[in-house]
């Protein structure tokens, strides 16, 4: 008598599981030893992978062919080690890269004869919640300033660069004689006229290497200026320690006298968001003005309030109706060509919607 085998024993349904089962495991065991032939995924030419980042110039272009206008970091721009903060201290790189160049936001064409306006936000970090919004909602040509003080600046500075704005340091200075006072509001690492040059030096090291992959310095520093120490003859050598390290410097004190320089601009109008909405618009209409008069103009507006944000709003769009074009601080402070400037425009030619009484008013204020 033929005894079924273990097999033939098995109910209909087992037999089925098994061949189920016994099928994917060879599928399985088919990919893996394709795998293992094929080896590992071959690396973009150069030897980097798919997310690494190719200098060209003064911007950036993905391995897989995306444009990166604003490249993270550049070992090539960073001493070779840590700072007194956390950060390599950046350094001029080679065949003449510069941190004002390679990390500055994408110029923007403009139309010849068109004024530009620049503006700069400062005080970032202060609001997380609004931070972010500014980050996302603002056009990228509007520069951004961060302070050496603000918490998790990795995020904050990667957010910024994907939305295409440009990023400057605020560094910290003492703001009148008392330094105990300034040391409060300014944190104990401000720079000012009542130390000593060595001092003031360190101070700044350790500012400057808290961050990374920013364009250049500027004084603003949550609203505050640092009073008059950016004029000082003491603050010579700041300068000349910024521009020997590739970065720009924006001073925030309107009208005030510093030394002459490439790679230095000056604000026109100094923007105090803790005024209210008629006094931010008037400033606002003040920097268009002496754009159109000028033929170009830098406001600096800080710290970052919701007031100032919706004020921001607001009138961005109105500039374009205006033929006013907005651009990075960087292109005003490093123009191109300067045939290519436009030519500064009469006072009969403005056209601001603001009566002369207000204006008066935003020149007083």
């Amino acid at each position: 008598m033929h005894t079924p085998s273990l097999w033939q024993q098995l109910p209909a349904n087992g037999r089925l599981f098994i061949r189920f089962w016994g099928g994917c495991l060879t599928v399985t065991a088919a990919i893996a030893l394709t795998l293992q032939v094929m080896g590992p995924p071959h690396l973009i030419a150069g030897g980097d992978d798919i997310d690494a980042v190719a200098t060209n110039g003064s911007k950036s272009v993905a391995a897989a062919g995306h444009l990166v206008n604003i490249p993270p970091p550049q070992a090539s721009l960073l001493e070779k080690s840590n700072g007194p903060g956390g950060f390599p201290l950046p350094i001029r790189g080679q065949h003449g890269a510069l941190a004002r160049q390679v990390y500055a936001a994408p110029a923007v064409d403009v139309p010849p004869g068109s004024p530009m306006v620049a503006l700069l936000i400062d005080g970032l970090g202060q609001s997380e919640d609004l931070t972010r919004e500014a980050i996302s909602s603002l056009p990228g040509q509007i520069s951004l300033a961060v302070s050496p003080y603000v918490t998790n600046p990795d995020a904050l500075m990667e957010a910024a660069r994907q939305h295409q704005h440009e990023l400057l340091l605020s560094l910290p200075m003492q703001g009148g004689g008392d330094k105990a006072a300034s040391t409060d509001s300014e944190g104990p690492k401000a720079l000012g006229a009542q130390l000593s040059a060595q001092q003031n030096m360190d101070n700044l090291n350790w500012s400057l290497s808290h961050l990374a992959g920013y364009v250049g310095v500027t004084n603003a520093f949550d609203g505050q200026n640092g009073g008059d120490f950016s004029s000082a003859a003491g603050f010579k050598p700041i300068l000349g320690a910024l521009d020997q390290r590739g970065l720009l410097y924006l001073n925030a004190t309107p009208g005030a006298q510093i030394a002459n320089s490439a790679a230095v601009g000056s604000a026109d109008v100094a923007i105090n968001t803790d005024e209210d909405i008629v006094n931010i618009d008037i400033q606002l209409l003040k920097l268009q003005q002496l754009a159109r008069q000028n033929g170009r103009a830098i406001g600096v507006l800080g710290p970052l309030r919701p007031v100032a944000l919706a004020c921001l709003r607001a009138w961005l769009p109105h500039l374009k109706d205006v033929g006013i074009t907005l651009v990075p601080v960087s292109q005003i402070i490093l123009p191109p060509d300067p045939s290519t400037l436009p030519a500064p425009a009469s006072n009969g030619q403005m056209h601001v919607n603001v009566s002369n009484s207000m204006l008066n008013m935003g020149a007083r204020h």
